[in-house]
Order: structure tokens, then C-alpha cells, then sequence
């Protein structure tokens, strides 16, 4: 199945893109896609604790299963007065 990964702010800088399509096998979760970018890309593992996702547009968990079509984004925590 074929999702799409955008990428904000200082994860952009890390991945070096801000949107890429990817395919990847059925049932894959936001921490199976982690994990995959991980291993392209070491830098993410750096900041891991401090991210948020959102599927489709609505936050999500990283246990949350995608399906094909989906749009995973990834960014930052904000923080801010």
C-alpha cells in the first residue's frame, strides 16, 4: 500500500524532505513507519521522544494502524508563550 509522510519543521531538516510517498506493507502502524524512517535517517531517533503524528489530519498515537491512501505527518512538539 502507498502512503504519504510529511514533515515539519525541525523534522523536515532531520528527514531532508517535507512530503514523500512510500510503500509499505498492509497493516504497518505510525511506529512501524518510525522505525523505517529511523533506519534511512538516524537523526530522527535523536528526537523520537518529542514528536507528534497525525493521521489524515487528527493526532494519533504511534500505535495507530494506516491504511493505503493515508497521509502520516510528523512534527514537533510546540512550545511557546
Amino acid at each position: 500500500m502507498k502512503i504519504r509522510v510529511k514533515a515539519f519543521a525541525s523534522i523536515k531538516d532531520i528527514l531532508g524532505f517535507d512530503e514523500k510517498e512510500l510503500t509499505v506493507s498492509d497493516s504497518i502502524s505510525v511506529s512501524d513507519v518510525v522505525a523505517l524512517l529511523e533506519k534511512c535517517y538516524p537523526g530522527l531517533k535523536t528526537v523520537q521522544d518529542a514528536l507528534l503524528y497525525a493521521r489524515n489530519e487528527e493526532y494519533c498515537r504511534v500505535d495507530t494502524e494506516l491504511a493505503d491512501e493515508d497521509t502520516l505527518a510528523i512534527f514537533p512538539h510546540v512550545s511557546g508563550g
